[in-house]
Order: C-alpha cells, then sequence, then structure tokens
C-alpha cells in the first residue's frame, strides 16, 4: 500500500515544477535600464544580461556564479545574493505567488500579469531599489546545459 501511495505522489512534485524563459528590464530609480533574460528549471537560475560588457549569473544548489558575458571568466558570487534567492522561490512557487514579501529588510512588491505570473517585480531595500518588469514569459522545457558556468553556452532567446 505504501508504495503505491508513493507512486501516485511522487509525479504531482513533477506537476508544479516550473520552467520558464522570461525577458526582463531592470529600472534603477537614477534611470538607468538593463535588460536581459532569465530562465528558472528545478530551483536553477540563469539570469543573463543582454549588453555584451555585462555579466550572466548562474545560480544552482545554493551557489552563485558570476560569468563575465565578454571574456566568459567565472567567478564566485558570495555576496549580495539574497534578492536572486528570493526570486528563484518567488518563481517557484508559481501558482502561489503572493503579492508582497519581506525579508531581512528587503521589500518585494509583485504585480502579476492575466496568466497570475509575474508582471513586475519591484525591490526595495537599503542597497537597491529597483523594478524589474517581466515579459514574453515561455512555460517550454529549458535544457540544462544553459545553466553550467563551466562549458558555458550562450543563451539565445
Amino acid at each position: 500500500m505504501k508504495r503505491i501511495l508513493l507512486l501516485v505522489l511522487f509525479p504531482i512534485n513533477f506537476l508544479f515544477a516550473i520552467e520558464v524563459t522570461c525577458n526582463f528590464e531592470e529600472v534603477y530609480q537614477n534611470s538607468e535600464v538593463q535588460q536581459g533574460v532569465f530562465l528558472i528549471k528545478d530551483k536553477m537560475l540563469r539570469y543573463q544580461y543582454y549588453k555584451h560588457d555585462l555579466f550572466t549569473i548562474i545560480a544552482k544548489n545554493n551557489n552563485y556564479f558570476l560569468i563575465d558575458n565578454h571574456s566568459k571568466v567565472v567567478q564566485n558570487l558570495n555576496k549580495k545574493t539574497e534578492s536572486l534567492e528570493i526570486l528563484i522561490e518567488i518563481i517557484s512557487d508559481f501558482p502561489n505567488i503572493n503579492n508582497i514579501y519581506n525579508s531581512n529588510g528587503m521589500i518585494i512588491k509583485i504585480e502579476k500579469s492575466n496568466d497570475k505570473f509575474l508582471k513586475r517585480v519591484s525591490i526595495q531595500s537599503d542597497e537597491l531599489n529597483l523594478s524589474i518588469n517581466i515579459m514574453n514569459c515561455k512555460f517550454d522545457e529549458i535544457n540544462k546545459k544553459y545553466f553550467r558556468q563551466f562549458n558555458f553556452v550562450d543563451f539565445k532567446g
């Protein structure tokens, strides 16, 4: 009986696993704008800026890697990862996304799109004040190769 129950419950976890690719536009308080794409799969994140002189962040297994978009040099990212951690958790909780989150002095406000996914994320803290507009989301399977920090594969989404 226990085995039958496990077999019935086990696939349910996969129904709620999210794989999503979205374009983003970060708007800072000083009116600076940065654009890019993010991918989420199995609580892994790829947050890639389009500008060649910026970077891509790969997050997986509670490790964060900063990859220079031009040189492809990889560095460990050990500081200021809390907003990325929260973003991963928020998206991973889809469709149960709240309108506001508060964590260690950081306030995250969420606006949802018509399909109940993220439309806009506002992050406010002593160190960071920005708005992330999220567009063109696709809920398709994502190849795990895009989450490798070594043997880095460019993503053209």
